[in-house]
């Protein structure tokens, strides 16, 4: 037996069928939507972390805790120096000099090499204008303190003129075994006292 549905009947199951289709597709993009708020903190704090540990490892070098990188130039007086440093230089120290002394228990000799131009306006003496050493483990040791002679030891550096660069060699006496190890330069005729920390390559 047939049934003959009203046409008003059709158009309901048509429309509640076509309804029923639609509430099924937008469940389905709805729970593949990305429900976090587009929050992106913990990227945004990893990213500043990164930019601020580039910055404390390129410091302005005016402290301990953000040196300079190694080779570095800085600027003191009419000079721009460069440093290098032979960390365990006692051989090279020792070997210098017949008359040189050993460094005392538990030490070592470091041989920094300073390059320097001169930019002033008469003449400069780079021994004369920059003071040095390493800095180990929060102390200070001068090179002045270092009386064994160097292979072209700085103290042997004649003055130079305009434009004109000079370079030369110092020991400097420090502990063995140090945790940490920076060369430091500083302008002997500031009033500051400003030092400069390089690391050391």
């Amino acid at each position: 037996m047939n049934i003959e549905f009203p046409e008003i009947s059709k158009r309901l199951l048509a429309a509640s069928g076509a309804a029923l289709i639609a509430l099924a597709a937008l469940s389905a993009c709805s729970a593949g939507e990305d429900t976090s708020g587009g929050d992106t903190g913990s990227d945004d704090s990893a990213a500043e972390e990164v930019v601020e540990e580039e910055e404390a490892a390129t410091g302005d070098g005016t402290t301990p805790e953000a040196p300079l990188p190694a080779g570095s130039t800085v600027e003191i007086t009419d000079w721009s120096v460069t440093g290098s440093v032979e960390i365990d230089g006692t051989e090279a120290v020792m070997g210098a000099n017949e008359y040189n002394t050993e460094p005392a228990a538990g030490n070592q000799f470091a041989l920094v090499t300073l390059e320097g131009t001169y930019n002033g306006d008469a003449t400069g003496t780079l021994w004369v204008d920059a003071t040095f050493g390493i800095w180990a483990d929060g102390t200070f040791y001068d090179s002045v303190d270092c009386l064994n002679m160097v292979e072209n030891d700085l103290l042997d550096v004649a003055e130079v003129s305009p434009g004109s660069s000079a370079s030369g060699s110092s020991c400097v006496e420090i502990p063995t075994g140090a945790e940490s190890y920076l060369l430091y330069v500083e302008d002997l005729w500031s009033l500051d006292g400003t030092k400069y920390f390089v690391e050391i390559g």
